[in-house]
């Protein structure tokens, strides 16, 4: 009967925070990040991965994005908007560099700090991504701060985050970004 109750007890228990996943709308996004899966591919020994966590009420996005092990020197990194196998224009920066600065209007962090001695080729890069940082897409239907339809489109599994360096400009190491959440909503 002890064994009865603590399984119904630990069932409900489980079943209780199941639900408040699905209700409280808050979006993990976990992606590695490789030289395969750029466009085209590039090879490399670089690798990256790009967490973040939307906010419930959509108004922000956490992140925290890593490269190791780049070819060439980081001059930036941004999330795209593009089915995969495809590239696509900027709508979110996620860092920069002096010799790659981000749009006015928009304040993501450096890709690197120098004087902290911090690597332009292996880092760690956080940041808080707004509805001002968005870079308007008319031909994808972004208008200025509307972060909700860029993240429509994320969950939609239409974008992705890639960084790019001095060896490869167009972007050394790439992942799409999928709504591994989707089955949770």
């Amino acid at each position: 009967m002890k064994k009865t109750v603590v399984l119904t007890a630990l069932v409900l228990a489980i079943g209780a925070g199941l639900a408040w996943a699905h209700n409280n709308n808050h979006r993990s996004i976990r992606e590695l990040l490789t030289g395969v899966q750029e466009v085209p591919v590039v090879s490399t020994t670089g690798s990256g991965t790009f967490r973040a966590e939307i906010s419930r009420d959509g108004d922000e996005i956490e992140y925290s994005l890593s490269f190791k092990r780049l070819e060439g020197d980081v001059r930036m990194s941004h999330i795209h908007i593009a089915p995969a196998q495809n590239t696509g224009p900027i709508v979110l920066w996620l860092c920069q560099t002096a010799a790659n600065p981000a749009p006015a209007g928009t304040n993501p962090p450096q890709c690197f700090n120098a004087l902290a001695s911090e690597s332009p080729r292996t880092n760690t890069v956080t940041g808080v991504i707004r509805a001002s940082d968005v870079i308007p897409q008319p031909t994808n239907g972004i208008g200025p701060n509307e972060l909700a339809e860029v993240l429509a489109l994320i969950r939609a599994g239409k974008s992705y985050v890639n960084v790019h360096s001095a060896m490869s400009p167009a972007g050394e190491i790439r992942s799409q970004i999928e709504d591994h959440d989707h089955d949770k909503r």
